[in-house]
């Protein structure tokens, strides 16, 4: 005879896939990490890559800082000796100052052109004109860091620089140095990529605002509201999240300041324009005290990650009164 089945119905279904969560939950992490075995076979030049070139060098380098260090066969445990020595170090005081100076800059220098530029191409009406700017405002980042540093050292230079040039020009008797001037060699350091507009900074704030939904400006329009109170009602408070993130990048890119200033002024004229990055190159490479060079790098280190923590949670607070 024969025997009919019974139809599965949603309980069972629901029973047989509990059966299988359980089962696969019996078997383990193990089994998990052995099923994705390959996977972490892939990773593991990258672990092996980034310890060798970044966290063994950072270890050596905190344990190095605890030494009287030639870089060589000289070497002498001093404990904190260097970082109580290095507050004493006007060069390198006068390096913190400068780079808090450029820390200042960039973060006012991110927050205000790029987000103009951004509003601005956002509100183009045109596909192609807004397509056609994006690529103008985008395309700096494809140009390499030094060869822009050294088109602004021409810019800057006193007998044949565009900036004197521009000055004669316009009834001016101008042959200043302005990366050799102690009055002006920072600001000219801080106006280097004038107008500040293409990069990283531009697509981030433009990405924001085109996640914007239409509808919040259209109600806004609707209700009277000029563009000046769309920007600070609407667009301003949604893009703070970007906006938060560019600073403490700013942050950390002013924090880590060395190629600029090291074609531009070497760190003069005196210690005007010295930055840690700097001074720590000067001092490892230069005058071979390494161990003094490896305490200034965990300072920077320590600042950079005191600062990102702080700047994380205050991003966090903001988030939560949102």
């Amino acid at each position: 005879m024969l025997q009919h089945r019974r139809r599965e119905g949603p309980m069972d279904k629901w029973a047989a896939m509990e059966g299988h969560r359980r089962n696969v939950k019996t078997k383990g992490i193990g089994y998990r990490c052995w099923k994705a075995r390959y996977g972490y076979l892939f990773l593991v030049p990258v672990f092996l890559i980034m310890g060798i070139f970044k966290y063994y060098p950072a270890a050596t380098a905190v344990v190095m800082s605890l030494f009287e260090w030639n870089g060589f066969n000289y070497r002498e445990f001093i404990g904190l000796g260097n970082f109580i020595s290095m507050w004493s170090d006007d060069t390198f005081v006068a390096s913190l100052r400068n780079v808090a100076i450029f820390a200042a800059a960039d973060i006012v220098k991110t927050l205000t052109v790029p987000l103009l530029a951004a509003e601005l191409v956002y509100w183009v009406s045109s596909r192609k004109a807004k397509e056609t700017y994006k690529f103008i405002f985008v395309l700096p980042m494809v140009v390499p860091t030094m060869v822009i540093i050294l088109m602004w050292k021409w810019i800057y230079n006193p007998t044949f620089g565009a900036l004197n040039l521009a000055l004669n020009a316009l009834g001016g008797h101008s042959n200043h140095a302005w990366l050799g001037s102690a009055d002006t060699a920072l600001i000219s350091i801080i106006g280097v990529g004038f107008p500040w507009i293409g990069g990283i900074a531009f697509l981030i704030y433009l990405g924001g605002l085109q996640a914007i939904p239409d509808e919040l400006h259209e109600a806004a329009r609707i209700d009277g509201a000029g563009v000046w109170n769309r920007f600070l009602r609407i667009d301003l408070p949604l893009i703070a999240g970007q906006m938060k993130v560019l600073i403490i990048l700013s942050l950390i890119q002013s924090m880590n300041s060395f190629e600029n200033v090291l074609v531009l002024t070497n760190g003069g004229p005196g210690n005007y324009t010295m930055v840690p990055a700097l001074h720590l190159y000067q001092q490892g490479i230069t005058y071979n005290r390494m161990g003094y060079a490896s305490a200034i790098g965990v300072i920077m280190f320590a600042l950079i990650f005191v600062l990102t923590v702080i700047s994380y949670q205050f991003k966090k607070e903001g988030k939560r009164h949102a």
